[in-house]
């Protein structure tokens, strides 16, 4: 009895089953023209988190929609994206477009409305938000909602001066060589009587004109926020496309508006919500500016169009999203974006222990893939 009950316990040594949480990046590998490259393999990927190099377990290719897993064991258990397409968003910042550019933000809808697939999900938001309208496959209430985009955005300052946007921003950092040029520029036909007060005026129209744009940006932000955290409580992967006019800021040392830190913050949060990113930015300033409304005579017009436009492609690049600016047609922009999102690969990464603190975390991933783009998301955040 003591022999066998010997041999039992060899034969019947406790056994553990081992395993390890991967946590699952999705990128997107297209070609030149946008479409999805299929066919790659694992080791065709490389991923670093915090720039430190990371096993890839497997690459798997998914059409439509992505699961909203955001872990799976080695068996390979994970939730498949449905059969019944992508979830889409489109977001329409009203208050960046004047009444005089309205129509190029309706078109705009109106194209992607038309091309997209009949399976996907398609939403659209209007901010500061006056629409909102839930991801559906009903076509109707957003069509019907098109006619009711407006352009609401109130036209910068009463001065009776030739300030641009740029110009603004420039007198607001206090640039000397700038200031004296606008304030020459202005002032040399004023009457003699008036040369002592214009260069303060100048000065301070400038400075309450880029005030005026912070605070048009900063509502921005705050509705793109909120739309975010909005797509944060719907499972999986979602699109967002945002329809602007600009969200107006400066690189300038010191200068304001300054939006770095605010853009920074919402791509993280885009990255947390599983929202993959595409800006439109409806280049509508040369409308603008020999609109009636506009008034006034522009002399720095192709800096305002970089101006307005940095904001956001700043934003785009954040989120490991995709920038396009639309000078006339923006079919080509809606099909690209549409092919781009169409597919993507789901890669098991295989992360620290260290990793797994539940705080944010940077990543990269790249690509062996001749004549390709990939786009990820940056941030990463792992649970405990």
């Amino acid at each position: 009895m003591a022999a066998s009950a010997s041999l039992l316990g060899q034969d019947q040594k406790p056994q553990f089953r081992a395993s390890t949480e991967l946590v699952l990046v999705d990128a997107q590998v297209v070609a030149r023209d946008g479409a999805p490259i299929a066919g790659l393999k694992a080791d065709q990927f490389e991923v670093f988190i915090d720039g430190r190099k990371r096993p890839i377990v497997s690459a798997e290719f998914v059409r439509g929609s992505v699961a909203a897993n955001t872990s799976r064991d080695r068996s390979g258990a994970a939730g498949q994206g449905g059969a019944e397409g992508r979830t889409i968003l489109l977001a329409v910042d009203e208050n960046s477009f004047p009444v005089s550019g309205q129509e190029a933000a309706r078109e705009a809808v109106t194209r992607v409305v038309d091309r997209v697939a009949p399976a996907d999900y398609l939403g659209m938001v209007t901010f500061p938000g006056r629409t909102e309208i839930a991801p559906t496959l009903d076509r109707k209430p957003i069509r019907d909602a098109i006619p009711r985009i407006i352009g609401a955005r109130v036209e910068i300052s009463s001065s009776q001066y030739n300030i641009s946007a740029t110009e603004a921003m420039m007198l607001r950092s206090k640039d000397s060589v700038a200031t004296k040029e606008i304030t020459d520029r202005e002032c040399a036909s004023r009457a003699v009587a008036l040369d002592n007060q214009c260069p303060r005026q100048v000065i301070q129209d400038g400075q309450r004109i880029a005030d005026s744009l912070e605070q048009q940006g900063l509502i921005s932000i705050a509705g793109l926020q909120r739309i975010i955290a909005g797509l944060a409580q719907v499972p999986g992967r979602k699109t967002l496309m945002v329809i602007s006019a600009g969200l107006p800021t400066t690189n300038r040392p010191g200068g304001r508006p300054n939006l770095d830190a605010e853009t920074t913050t919402i791509a993280r949060q885009a990255a947390s919500a599983n929202v993959s990113l595409y800006v439109f930015y409806m280049n509508v300033h040369f409308i603008r500016a020999f609109s009636a409304a506009y008034g006034k005579r522009n002399y720095s017009l192709f800096e305002d169009i970089t101006t307005f436009g940095l904001g956001l492609e700043k934003f785009a690049d954040s989120a490991g999203g995709a920038f396009f600016q639309v000078e006339v047609d923006s079919d080509p922009f809606v099909d690209r974006a549409l092919r781009e999102t169409s597919a993507a690969y789901l890669l098991a990464v295989q992360p620290e222990a260290s990793d797994r603190d539940g705080k944010e975390h940077f990543i990269r991933v790249t690509v062996k893939a001749r004549n390709s783009t990939i786009r990820f998301r940056r941030v990463l955040t792992i649970p405990r």
